[in-house]
């Protein structure tokens, strides 16, 4: 493990940490991805069931689903780097091996807003850290973020998870480098909430598929050329690797060097985090060509952020943390935005900056951009800051040529962290289209984030610990004493009063208050202001922009609630329906535009994939837990009495019978067709069923003759679930059938199947056949029959047929080794052939020219 023992400042410098006993104790690091083998040796120790569910499958098990290739190996690899159990001989060792771990499966299936937001928001008040390693396509022409849902969840957790401080999201920042992917197309990296990781390679390079933007915060190892070293962590199986590779595994370990900060500081926001690493990170060691100093005095980089992550500084810095101020937000609006751009061109659009309240030294700095063009990717966009630097926020993407443009997008820069935001910010956008290119700037408005001044580290200094300084490890004299934190309680949003915005000719600066209460007014409705604030405002909000509504963010969003929560059930629905009508007609705080041109469902993929799983969600799951919260077990009054007050009865059904007792009243009508002709089979108790199927059937000799061999279609029963059926049936779930669905097969004509003890002849069952498959032989990839429409069959042995999707078969045969033999000695026998036949089509020619010469003379 490379990338932690090397020293000299080629690592991030986790060992200090680990001699002074900082393992992430106490810290709790879910990883939201395929599945985590929750019983491998390495993890099973440090396994949190709390911090684990089955989006996909809507259960408590988050292991993976295994097949020939172990697809699903990734979240495993990643839950390895951050908490594999130290010092048991078994695999690798994670960066916080004394942290729990556990696992989200919620990408082995259909990726929607609402998976993605379900995982999210798994039990935040447990969770710490969430680290995810996937994203919209690295194809370099994607431009995608959040939905509405996922973007409630992350607004969710910054402002209530972690009982107020605010969870903590990691994200890899992408591998399409070499498609000349950006990641500020990336809604989730891209966004203020998330922590965004690029990688460095083992020589301090710039890795071949890193995406260069300028929302990467820090950097951590990870793969880089063919003769570099790669990650070392757990596999699927019980196994090891040690070729873990891209940003995939370079968000993982900062999941665990943040844990390793929390377990110093439990009390961390999730901007105090965000914080300390610029503070702490590293760029000595790191090869790059565009190295810059900003305002502050802080080396940046478009490809590793403030530079590399050092473990031991961000623990130091940690226990002597002070919570910085409350973030503010201001949005600064221009009225002459709309700029044609013509091809081959550029525009410079200055803004200035004379007011900014409560903001004073920058965190996060967006440009809110809608821009037409009739190609994307020949758009560069740069913004400059007050104080000189200078960053890219887009640059010239070859694959990208959609005509959608950019619609409210938020470009987001950290490069201008620590700098004042006064004065004049330029906006240049170049057009390298051909010929008719032209782009159109509509508008664009510039969100500033930050605080005002605050003490850092202590009361006595307000400077920071510079990042080249290494931290002091001498005598006990120097050594910082260690402070007491006391536990933050859950913050509520308050309610207060804001300037309005002072009209300018140009720009427009529009005022607001703390980002908690902005994100309140954009999603919620405007904020109705009580008599109290406004009696003590200096200046009231107009009327017309007051709406009612409530403060605080609805509870039962999260996929685990608190339990504390004790309401009935009425009214949780009752509000949470309230809620999802605030959400619908409110335009969110982070939702970027997509494109408008692509209808498709938006699917996310791991970054070491090209594509999504296109899976089909599992069928329903009965042991499902339900979504809205447990009334708490304590009483909501001091009445000991409970009192049923009112009761309903909802009853379903439909306005007409059912096909099948419409055919028993009309049986000379032949044209209803029977739907139910498995109904003499579908009760445990069957006996009376058969009875009464024969009065009303015409197959009553049939169904005698079954009643003779059977007085009922099941054998063994648990309740209404039928564990066994008589011979000739086969068990489909819980009930007896004669003839396995599609998607399903005979276990009785399966010998791959092993059944000790049964006699397959008389017991079967009806299994579940490979995803892939629509009818089969058995439940491998392989004992694939027939396939679906857009996929199609290859065989390539008598005993093994794969459904491969038809737009990537060519791809998967060419990936066989025996396929490629084939083609080359194929193309090498043709070759030859055509040589052998030039050839000796002109020997003959000359050999008879020369014997009819010699002919004539003689």
């Amino acid at each position: 493990m490379w990338y932690l023992n090397r020293g000299n400042g080629l690592d991030m410098n986790v060992i200090p940490a680990w001699l002074e006993g900082v393992t992430g104790k106490g810290a709790v690091v879910t990883i939201l991805d395929d599945g985590l083998e929750k019983d491998h040796p390495d993890l099973i120790r440090n396994y949190d069931p709390l911090a684990s569910y089955d989006v996909n499958n809507q259960d408590s098990d988050p292991s993976p689903r295994y097949d020939m290739i172990d697809s699903n190996r990734h979240g495993t690899r990643c839950a390895g780097e951050v908490a594999a159990t130290s010092n048991n001989s078994i695999c690798a060792l994670g960066v916080a091996h004394g942290a729990h771990v556990g696992g989200v499966r919620m990408l082995d299936g259909d990726v929607t807003d609402a998976v993605e937001a379900r995982s999210l928001s798994l039990n935040p008040q447990h969770i710490d850290i969430y680290s995810a390693s996937w994203g919209p396509d690295d194809d370099g022409k994607t431009v995608d973020g959040p939905g509405e849902l996922a973007t409630r969840a992350f607004i969710e957790g910054v402002t209530k998870g972690r009982n107020g401080k605010g969870s903590i999201f990691v994200w890899a920042s992408g591998n399409g480098g070499r498609d000349q992917d950006n990641c500020n197309c990336d809604g989730y990296t891209n966004s203020i909430y998330s922590l965004s990781i690029s990688s460095a390679t083992e020589h301090g390079y710039v890795p071949w598929y890193s995406e260069a933007c300028s929302s990467t915060l820090a950097s951590t190892y990870s793969s880089g050329a063919g003769n570099e070293r790669q990650v070392v962590t757990t596999d699927l199986r019980h196994a090891c690797t040690s070729s873990h590779t891209g940003t995939s595994a370079s968000a993982p370990l900062a999941a665990g060097i943040c844990a390793l900060a929390l377990e110093a500081n439990p009390n961390l926001t999730w901007r105090d985090m965000q914080h300390i690493v610029v503070r702490t990170a590293r760029p000595q060691h790191l090869t790059a060509t565009d190295w810059q100093v900003n305002g502050a005095g802080r080396n940046v980089s478009h490809s590793f952020g403030y530079g590399l992550m050092d473990a031991y500084s961000m623990v130091v810095m940690a226990r002597n943390w002070i919570t910085v101020p409350e973030q503010h937000k201001c949005e600064v609006l221009t009225s002459d935005a709309n700029k044609q751009i013509p091809a081959k061109s550029e525009v410079i659009i200055p803004m200035q900056v004379t007011e900014c309240d409560g903001v004073e030294i920058l965190e996060h700095v967006q440009a809110k951009l809608t821009i037409f063009a009739q190609r994307r990717g020949d758009l560069n966009i740069q913004l400059t800051s007050p104080m000189g630097t200078k960053v890219t926020l887009l640059a010239h993407r070859t694959h990208d040529n959609s005509r959608a443009g950019f619609s409210y997008w938020p470009f987001m820069s950290v490069h201008s962290w620590g700098e004042s935001p006064f004065g004049t910010w330029k906006l240049e956008i170049h057009n390298d289209g051909r010929l008719m290119g032209r782009a159109t700037l509509q508008n664009w408005s510039l969100l500033l984030y930050g605080t005002k001044r605050f003490q850092s580290i202590s009361s006595n200094t307000n400077e920071p610990l510079k990042p080249n300084k290494k931290p002091s490890r001498g005598s006990k004299k120097n050594k910082p004493k260690q402070k007491t934190f006391p536990k933050l309680k859950n913050q509520r949003l308050s309610v207060i009063t804001t300037r309005p915005p002072k009209i300018l000719s140009k720009p427009k600066v529009k005022q607001i208050g703390p980002v908690k209460d902005t994100i309140v007014a954009n999603i919620l409705n405007n904020t109705i202001l009580n008599s109290a604030s406004k009696s003590k405002a200096k200046t009231s909000l107009p009327t017309s922009t007051i709406s009612s509504t409530t403060s605080d963010f609805s509870p039962y969003f999260y996929a685990v609630p608190d339990s504390k929560v004790n309401l009935d059930h009425e009214q949780m629905v009752k509000h949470y329906l309230k809620f999802v009508k605030n959400v619908t007609i409110t335009y969110p705080v982070m939702i970027p535009a997509r494109d408008s041109s692509d209808k498709k469902s938006y699917k996310k993929s791991q970054k070491l994939k090209e594509k999504s799983r296109d899976i089909q969600s599992s069928n329903f799951n009965p042991n499902m837990k339900p979504f809205f919260p447990k009334p708490s077990d304590k009483p909501c009054n001091k009445e000991s009495k409970a009192d049923i007050k009112y009761w309903d009865l909802t009853l379903y059904g439909t306005a007409t019978r059912p096909a099948y007792d419409l055919k028993q009243s009309k049986e000379a009508d032949s044209t209803i067709p029977v739907l139910y002709n498995d109904v003499l089979h579908n009760s445990i108790d069957s006996s009376a069923n058969w009875k009464n199927g024969a009065e009303n059937r015409k197959d009553t000799l049939e169904v005698e003759e079954k009643q003779k061999s059977s007085s009922s279609s099941c054998k063994h029963a648990n309740s209404n679930f039928c564990l066994e059926c008589y011979g000739g049936l086969l068990l489909y779930n819980g009930t007896c059938i004669t003839n396995c669905t599609q998607g399903f097969y005979d276990s009785r004509n399966d010998l791959t199947e092993k059944y000790d003890g049964i006699n397959l002849a008389s017991n079967g069952k009806c299994i579940k056949c490979h995803y892939s498959c629509k009818e089969c032989s058995g439940s491998l990839d392989y004992q694939c029959t027939e396939c679906f429409s857009d996929a199609a069959l290859y065989r390539p042995s008598g005993s093994a047929s794969y459904c491969y999707p038809s737009n990537i078969i060519y791809d998967v045969l060419s990936e066989k080794w025996y396929y490629r033999v084939i083609l080359v000695l194929t193309f090498w026998t043709i070759l030859f052939l055509v040589l052998g036949f030039v050839y000796f089509r002109k020997r003959p020619k000359g050999y008879k020219l020369i014997n009819s010469t010699e002919h004539e003379e003689n």
